[in-house]
């Protein structure tokens, strides 16, 4: 009912109503696929290697990061965006706790039109100490622009998967 109701009111109102365009292949899709792929690689490495400059840099300015995770002391879950910046400075409480800390891509999905990306990413997570070790599987879902001859992304959001551990 609501979605006839938005139909009429865009025609109404001299609107077209246009389905995202698939993404193209071909050879030039082929290439910008292996220069994404290539881009996720590098920022995994980086990110598991805890190498926060690095890291950084695979993002545009004014990016963010954001998932839904309950604070401690807090009575429910929030959704938590933040910048590149404040994700480095929290690094001490998390990726950097623990001696073991990795993620890596085990799949993605990508859907390409000119210069903008969407990557939807699974990814296998551990972390730990040598008695200990959590293991975990997740998405990431990646916006990425291409400017200047570079895949940066522009945001990223992220949750771990129902049948992860």
């Amino acid at each position: 009912m609501r979605l006839g109701l938005a139909l009429v009111a865009a025609l109404a109102a001299g609107c077209t109503i246009k389905r995202a365009e698939p993404a193209r292949s071909g050879p030039a899709t082929a290439d910008l696929e292996t220069e994404i792929k290539a881009e996720l690689e590098k920022y995994y490495a980086d990110f598991s290697a805890r190498d926060w400059t690095r890291f950084a840099d695979h993002f545009w300015p004014g990016a963010t990061l954001t998932t839904v995770w309950q604070p401690p002391g807090s009575t429910g879950p929030v959704v938590d965006a933040v910048t590149v910046a404040a994700f480095v400075a929290k690094a001490p409480e998390g990726p950097d706790r623990k001696p073991i800390f990795e993620e890596r891509m085990t799949q993605v999905e990508l859907r390409i039109t000119k210069n903008l990306a969407q990557a939807w990413a699974r990814y296998e997570a551990r972390f730990g100490d040598s008695t200990d070790v959590a293991t975990w599987r997740g998405i990431d879902a990646f916006t990425l622009m291409k400017h200047a001859g570079r895949w940066r992304i522009t945001g990223l959001g992220y949750t771990t998967l129902d049948d992860g551990k």
